[in-house]
């Protein structure tokens, strides 16, 4: 082969050298070559020898610059070596100016800081992956092309025995001028190189001829919602004329390209079409749901993991990720004129119980590990981390839980948040009793309460408080939310009288004052208004307001001092799967001349005549 493309430089020595000077062999020797020697430009112009294959196109038409001529150069160890072949400055790699004639010199990877391979993988531009090993091997992998370009390629040092593409990627020996296009630009079949006419290459533009008869490369138009810039040409604008030019296509923001970046022209041919830039819709990362795209054309679908940003077109199925669900069947996403059509957004795994629970106050019974996973403890660190109240956990920031426990009544204002921890996933009360194996423990960054809330003051009118903690907590097997649902006709049919719900607690055990040590849970019935009325205390009456329900008994099973704020959750079936909602917090309960009242019923705010005020507070919180 060297000899072979000897004889295109000797065939290309101006005649009025031909008889003083032989033809030069094709190597570094060219350079050995005085000044005084001239070789002929394809378009019939001559130029001095020694500027063939130095990386400056001193043709009209670009014929002394390119890879069928230089690609068997053998540069020396102080020159860069261009992809396509010539030796240019030793330092010309990646230093922000262009001076290979394919500007290689700028494109190659180790000019952009990003990682392409890992793992085996390489990434595409258009962010997907295929196996490391099918980059720069002539075929197109990337569905964008990028595997198969300069900016890609552009390093690679190929075996002997190989075949280089004028782009840099590897194929087989023997294939150029096989009759079979093995690079993905077409070089190993280029007209330069094998002669005859190509059917390969694909003109995009017209072929004006120069002043000496050779074509020039007329850029095209602007792609429709993009632009391109000309490497090496800074202000080039459509229509103007280039001998060899590169363009870097980019598309406005919000739209995305259907192919390669990379289009170039040499001798006024272009190499690869002018990509489209199409709508896309941005798909931000969501913790509770993944997506899977796919696209459908004749018939053949192709998915893929989905990336932040996908054309106008593609399909987007839902996965509700690990401990989080839908409710229903979860609708197909579509990226439709830039915006996405039904993304959902799934809702934490609430409400669940464990599997195989034993048969927790007074009258309770023990509670069996995350049975009611909602259930949180409130400490108050100026007692010594004494659990004063209960709660239950609705995002992983988020605690619901009683105002009273958190209020001054003396003073009539709220108590700061960092005189409190929560704790959940715990069975045993003591703050650091060494028996616990799931809890998790967080600091108390804020508190919210309702502007009208004053205690006994209002009669315990707006008993309600939102606590946030300032670390989110880990969802686990025994640390879970419970529901929470604002649908009116589900509401009324899970408070209907004689209902039970369950409610949790380490409350005083016996009227006499002894809080109990292992958290315990009961099953309370609802009780209707008018009964509860009728049968509380004329002094209590008055606490059962506006926004309480009524759930207990009046045999001797009953909450107590050290209950407060845990939540009444009652259950329901959702496609098969039992789960708690929330619909009340422990508030209020009459007392006698002891502790605790076991023979009456206990007053718990309505969680649905405070959904403005939950909703308004918990919609931003994790």
């Amino acid at each position: 082969m060297v000899k072979d493309v000897a004889k295109v430089v000797a065939a290309r020595f101006c005649k009025s050298q031909m008889q003083s000077s032989p033809p030069p062999p094709y190597s570094q020797e060219i350079r050995k070559i005085t000044s005084k020697e001239q070789w002929k430009c394809r378009d019939g112009s001559c130029i001095s020898i020694d500027s063939i294959c130095d990386g400056v196109v001193d043709c009209r038409d670009s014929s002394d610059e390119t890879h069928t001529l230089c690609r068997k150069m053998r540069c020396p160890p102080h020159l860069f070596r261009c992809t396509y072949g010539a030796c240019v400055n030793g330092a010309a790699a990646c230093n922000g100016k262009v001076e290979c004639a394919d500007s290689s010199d700028e494109l190659i990877p180790q000019c952009r800081d990003e990682i392409s391979e890992d793992n085996g993988q390489y990434k595409c531009r258009n962010g997907d992956s295929i196996p490391a090993v099918s980059r720069c091997d002539g075929e197109a992998d990337c569905a964008d092309g990028s595997d198969e370009t300069v900016e890609s390629c552009g390093a690679m040092v190929c075996h002997p025995y190989l075949f280089q593409c004028a782009y840099g990627a590897c194929v087989s020996k023997g294939a150029d001028c096989n009759g079979k296009v093995d690079c993905a630009d077409g070089s190993d079949e280029a007209v330069e190189l094998c002669g005859g006419t190509s059917t390969d290459v694909t003109v995009t533009s017209p072929k004006p001829t120069d002043n000496s008869g050779g074509s020039a490369c007329i850029l095209p138009k602007y792609p429709k919602h993009g632009t391109y810039r000309v490497l090496g040409a800074r202000g080039a604008f459509p229509g103007e004329a280039y001998s060899s030019p590169i363009l870097d296509v980019r598309c406005e923001p919000g739209y995305v390209l259907n192919a390669t970046s990379n289009v170039y022209c040499v001798d006024g041919v272009w190499f690869g079409d002018m990509p489209n830039c199409i709508r896309q819709c941005k798909l931000a990362p969501n913790p509770s749901v993944s997506y899977t795209c796919m696209i459908v054309e004749h018939n053949t679908r192709s998915s893929w993991p989905c990336k932040e940003y996908e054309a106008d077109g593609t399909i987007a199925v839902p996965e509700c990720q690990e401990n989080y669900h839908y409710t229903g069947i979860a609708p197909n996403a579509k990226c439709v004129n830039g915006q996405w059509e039904n993304l959902i957004r799934c809702n934490p795994e609430c409400g669940t119980v464990v599997p195989k629970s034993n048969q927790l106050m007074i009258g309770g019974r023990v509670a069996e590990r995350g049975e009611l996973s909602w259930h949180a403890g409130i400490y108050q660190k100026s007692r010594s981390f004494e659990q004063i109240c209960g709660g239950s956990l609705v995002r992983k920031q988020v605690i619901i839980s009683a105002a009273h426990c958190f209020w001054n009544s003396n003073k009539e204002t709220k108590m700061p948040p960092s005189d409190y921890m929560v704790a959940a996933g715990k069975i045993y009360r003591s703050w650091n009793d060494k028996r616990e194996n799931d809890e998790q423990k967080r600091d108390v960054s804020d508190i919210k309460i309702p502007k009208r809330f004053r205690g006994p003051e209002t009669n315990y009118q707006d008993d309600i408080a939102l606590v946030f903690v300032e670390t989110p907590f880990e969802y686990t097997q025994y640390i879970r939310p419970v529901c929470v649902d604002f649908d009116e006709a589900f509401n009324s049919e899970q408070l209907r009288p004689g209902q039970k719900g369950k409610v949790a607690g380490w409350g005083l055990t016996d009227p006499k004052g002894k809080p109990s040590e292992v958290l315990r849970v009961v099953e309370l019935p609802v009780v209707d208004i008018g009964i509860c009325l009728d049968r509380s205390p004329p002094d209590f009456k008055a606490h059962i307001t506006s926004d309480k329900i009524c759930a207990g008994y009046y045999n001797g099973t009953a909450l107590c001092k050290g209950d407060s704020g845990g939540g009444l959750s009652f259950p329901d079936l959702d496609r098969g799967k039992l789960r708690y909602y929330l619909r009340g917090i422990v508030s209020t309960a009459p007392r006698n001349e002891e502790l605790c009242n076991s023979q009456t019923i206990t007053a718990f705010t309505r969680i649905m005549s405070h959904k403005v005020f939950i909703n308004n507070n918990v919609k931003e919180a994790v």
